[in-house]
């Protein structure tokens, strides 16, 4: 007995197929040109000039890196190999429109999107009036430390510091050291200082005491004695006009007298220069008559009467009364 199959009926399930065929086709569509838009965004279509470089290392390198001028993507790192040399070669996509801004002259450097980012080849100098660089061409390429590179200089030149700081705390700590002996020698500083200033205190304490009682006295004296000098100066003025008063009279009895005595002086001189020529023949006579005295009074001596009253003169020489005594 053959089967019956339903008829279906139901239009909402008319042209089904043909619904599910638009569908996937359209999805299909969909997808291509999401692909070939991510594509044309990527610069899969755009012309594109192959450049290259050698670099020392592929560390932080791989295919498909971006490659950036001033900040812009303008090519994608293409190729990654190592050589003969045991060096790296890399090739590099850049697109034609961005060429005119790469000379041969320019310099490769590896980047990276601050200390977490991804790594990127940026192209940076060159001639600005050179010609741009052409097809095949290689470009300087200059390392620029990474992390790990700037971590092992830091450690390199952080370790003699360190060191440094190190030496410097075990001479600072050294009970013997200078430095121990400098605190030792500013604490007992101090402490000297300190009874200088005890003492210094002292003395001025005194000195308040003795400003106290004895500088009225002193002061007292002073006036006093300022005033008897002001006294006594009174009186030499006094004195010094008086005296200024009669030197005139004085000065003339001076003179006269300065004159009177030049004229005696004179006079004399004159009684002198008469009296010189017979002054030799005056000592004579006077020898002689002093000796006719003596043989005189020696014969009175002799004679009887003078002999007993007259008493023979002391032949030893005179004596001063002060020598005497």
């Amino acid at each position: 007995m053959p089967i019956k199959y339903l008829k279906d009926t139901d239009a909402r399930f008319q042209w089904l197929g043909w619904r599910v065929g638009v569908f996937i086709v359209a999805g299909f569509l969909c997808f291509v040109a999401l692909v070939v838009l991510l594509a044309i965004r990527q610069g899969y279509f755009t012309p594109k000039t192959r450049l290259s470089f050698v670099a020392e290392s592929g560390n932080s390198m791989s295919t498909g890196m971006q490659v950036r001028f001033s900040g812009f993507k303008i090519g994608v790192v293409d190729r990654v190999a190592l050589n003969d040399q045991a060096k790296v070669d890399v090739e590099l996509l850049v697109e034609n429109r961005y060429l005119k801004w790469v000379k041969p002259d320019s310099v490769a450097l590896l980047q990276q999107d601050g200390f977490l980012g991804d790594h990127y080849i940026e192209i940076a100098g060159g001639t600005a009036t050179a010609a741009p660089i052409q097809e095949g061409g290689k470009l300087v390429f200059a390392p620029v430390m990474g992390l790990s590179e700037i971590a092992a200089d830091l450690r390199q030149r952080t370790i003699p510091v360190i060191d440094s700081i190190h030496d410097t705390l075990d001479y600072l700590n050294d009970p013997k050291g200078d430095v121990r002996g400098t605190v030792a020698n500013l604490n007992q500083f101090s402490a000297e200082l300190r009874e200088t200033r005890k003492t210094l205190d002292q003395v001025l304490q005194h000195l308040d005491q003795v400003a106290a009682k004895d500088l009225p006295a002193t002061l007292d004296q002073a006036t006093q004695a300022a005033r008897r000098a002001d006294q006594v100066l009174a009186q030499a003025d006094r004195a010094a006009s008086d005296v200024a008063t009669r030197l005139p009279g004085i000065l003339d009895n001076a003179n006269r007298t300065a004159s009177e005595a030049a004229a005696l002086a004179t006079t004399a001189r004159k009684a002198v220069d008469g009296v010189a020529p017979q002054l030799p023949s005056i000592v004579r006579n006077a020898g002689d008559l002093v000796q006719s005295g003596d043989d005189l009074v020696n014969g009175a001596q002799r004679s009887w009467p003078f002999r007993n009253w007259v008493s023979a003169p002391d032949a030893s020489a005179p004596v001063p009364e002060s020598r005497g005594e």
